[in-house]
This record gives C-alpha cells, sequence and structure tokens, in this order.
C-alpha cells in the first residue's frame, strides 16, 4: 500500500502540473470529497474537477514544489508544498498549502486542503475569479 499512497499521490500533483482534469478524474473515486480549509465545505467529483478545470484554464502554468511527502497510516499521504502559478503577464504567485490525501486501491477518496487563502485570493483576482 506505501508505494501506492505515495505514487498515486505524485501522479494527482503531475496531472495538475500537465493541465489534465481528465487524468485528475481518473484517479478519483467516484465519491471523492474534498474538503477546503478556507470554506471548511466538502467538494464532490464532479465540483471539485470544475474547479481544477477553471485552474487549468486560467493559469498559463502551474507547479508544485513539493517541501515533504509522508506516508502515515491507512493509505493516507500528507503533502505540504508550495504551489507557483505563472499568471498572464509572468507573475509567479505563490501559494503554500499541505493536503492530506487519503487513497484507497488506485485511486483518491479524500482530500483535506489547506491553503494560504490570501495568496489564493491574489491568484483568483489576477485570472479575473471572485476571491474565496
Amino acid at each position: 500500500m506505501s508505494e501506492t499512497a505515495l505514487s498515486t499521490a505524485a501522479r494527482l500533483f503531475a496531472a495538475i502540473e500537465a493541465k489534465n482534469p481528465d487524468a485528475v478524474a481518473a484517479l478519483y473515486t467516484d465519491d471523492v470529497t474534498v474538503w477546503h480549509n478556507f470554506s471548511n465545505a466538502s467538494q464532490d467529483k464532479a465540483t471539485n474537477l470544475a474547479t481544477l478545470t477553471a485552474l487549468c484554464r486560467n493559469v498559463p502554468a502551474i507547479r508544485y514544489e513539493v517541501q515533504e511527502r509522508l506516508l502515515l497510516t491507512d493509505g493516507r499521504v500528507l503533502q505540504r508544498h508550495l504551489l507557483r502559478a505563472r499568471v498572464d503577464g509572468g507573475d509567479e504567485i505563490v501559494i503554500p498549502a499541505c493536503m492530506l490525501i487519503t487513497v484507497r486501491g488506485h485511486q483518491i477518496c479524500g482530500i483535506e486542503e489547506y491553503l494560504d487563502s490570501g495568496q489564493a485570493n491574489r491568484l483568483r483576482a489576477a485570472t479575473g475569479r471572485p476571491a474565496i
């Protein structure tokens, strides 16, 4: 399970960097829930994929700078990273974040995302989207 959980988490971030929401969809279970600290609410699969699709459409370049990725118990992976988003005009917005990813088999069934909402709102403003 350890290699599966770690490699599944790595594939998630690679798919987002490649701006490939279809690859993310294939990694998610049908009943995945994605919780965010800034809203204290969970998204279902369709809603989260719509969010990721908008990110991929509105941000020219996305890169995760992984600070650490740790295997926890029961198929869970903790990742601390900097999301580096290059926007039109070349500016880079850096969003510190931490995610707890739960893997079942070879798919992700849960994500808890903690991010700096101030920096996320800078990115949203730069791409013409409303604040979170």
